[in-house]
């Protein structure tokens, strides 16, 4: 079966927008309440997991070394998921439960970083390679713990505030 030797161009364009988007949006002060900042974790958390769930019904790999990409996402994506919620600036605001984000645009490089290299590895390796499906699920669970780990602190910071 012929291998695409890349992605269309049309899905390169989505994704370049979709990288400038997350820039834009987190390199600039936003107004969010505390609900909604569990919406983002939670839902790339479950669409994280589906995909390693469907990739690994297609192209399994081993699950020692799937076991190894995950704990290295987790390990990795926890330490500095507080760092960004320890240096991103929080202040409440006159509503109850909304409060103020400063710009965090090295966070956002980082996050764009781990899903930019995890498509990097789709053109670079052939399509069902244990290598490239192993390590991109890794950085996949090192973006979405990285997200949820910061918005954690942050939450801290918004509680200890009030």
């Amino acid at each position: 079966m012929p291998q695409p030797s890349a992605p269309p161009a049309l899905t390169i364009i989505i994704y370049i927008a979709a990288f400038a988007l997350v820039l834009f949006r987190m390199s600039r002060p936003q107004r969010i309440s505390t609900a909604r900042l569990w919406i983002a974790p939670s839902l790339l958390t479950f669409v994280g997991l589906w995909v390693i769930y469907v990739e690994q019904q297609v192209t399994p790999s081993p699950f020692w070394e799937l076991v190894v990409a995950v704990a290295l996402g987790l390990l990795l994506g926890a330490p500095l998921g507080f760092l960004r919620g320890a240096h991103t600036p929080v202040q409440a605001t006159e509503n109850p439960g909304v409060m103020t984000l400063g710009s965090a645009l090295v966070p956002a490089l980082i996050y764009v970083t781990a899903f930019a290299a995890r498509l990097a590895l789709r053109v670079i390796f052939p399509i069902g390679s244990t290598v490239g499906i192993v390590v991109g699920d890794g950085l996949l669970v090192f973006a979405i713990t990285f997200l949820a780990v910061s918005y954690f602190a942050i939450y801290r910071k918004y509680i200890a505030l009030e």
